[in-house]
């Protein structure tokens, strides 16, 4: 009986805190990582840490309401991106999960509200601009040597089968009228054939999107910037090695060898402190 007990107290001890998820003891143990300079290190710190985790498609679809998904274990493109900025934020600004899903769901909800699906920024640029626009970060496409990227923005409407969500008219018509604001801004890119020229003038954290050919689509891809040297490296969720990986070319080289991608987008987050 006595050793029952004993077995019993050394089984509660070791088990995690009872009400504390999954999600939360990994928040805590990248919160006990490092600090690493500068949001933008930071931002680059935390992405590494998911270095081989597995890439898995769709992790925000699916629900039968909108709400705020977030999941550590599989990752693709953009939710690598958000995991990492909301944790730098979380770990400069407020070291509690709370904070941390707070700064997701400002990432990627318009005005930081979850009001149906609508209200998620499905396209990078309408992320890049509401997250312009509350201060998170800077596009500096321009100030490196972007010229205007010129093109209509309404892949998810005219291809609304893809979308389960948007079978309601009145969500069709929502993130319609999102696409028509989109098309009213002005945006630039980076040619890939410029790409290696701007290498130089990126830095760690660095968030950059891939400019697409696919009709209606404002980008492919995204990813994390790195740098060795004067050259350019991307850490990202790769789907066809199916896990966040760094690439094992510079940026230049791994944005020409997809015949999809025409170009970059660069965004720099911002120091609020």
């Amino acid at each position: 009986m006595q050793r029952i007990l004993i077995y019993i107290l050394l089984l509660t001890v070791s088990l995690p805190s009872l009400g504390q998820s999954a999600n939360q003891r990994i928040f805590t143990q990248k919160m006990d990582l490092p600090a690493s300079g500068d949001i933008g290190t930071q931002v680059l710190r935390m992405g590494e840490s998911f270095l081989g985790q597995p890439y898995v498609a769709g992790t925000l679809e699916g629900n039968p309401t909108e709400r705020l998904v977030c999941k550590f274990d599989g990752l693709d493109c953009t939710t690598l991106v958000e995991s990492s900025i909301s944790l730098a934020v979380a770990k400069v600004e407020n070291q509690s999960y709370e904070g941390f899903k707070s700064e997701l769901t400002k990432l990627r909800y318009r005005d930081g509200v979850v009001d149906g699906y609508a209200s998620r920024l499905h396209y990078v640029l309408d992320w890049l601009y509401e997250n312009e626009k509350r201060g998170r970060l800077t596009d500096i496409t321009a100030k490196i040597g972007g010229i205007p990227y010129v093109k209509e923005i309404n892949f998810m409407t005219n291809h609304a089968k893809l979308y389960p969500a948007l079978a309601v008219i009145d969500v069709w018509e929502k993130v319609r009228e999102q696409e028509s604001k989109i098309n009213e801004r002005d945006h630039s890119y980076i040619p890939k054939s410029d790409i290696q020229k701007a290498e130089p003038m990126l830095h760690d954290g660095d968030i950059v999107a891939f400019t697409s050919s696919v009709e209606g689509l404002d980008v492919n891809h995204m990813g994390i910037i790195t740098k060795i040297g004067n050259r350019a490296y991307l850490l990202h969720a790769s789907l066809g090695l199916k896990k966040v990986i760094l690439s094992h070319v510079p940026l230049a080289e791994y944005v020409s060898s997809v015949p999809k991608h025409t170009g970059m987008i660069v965004a720099r987050l911002t120091d609020q402190n």
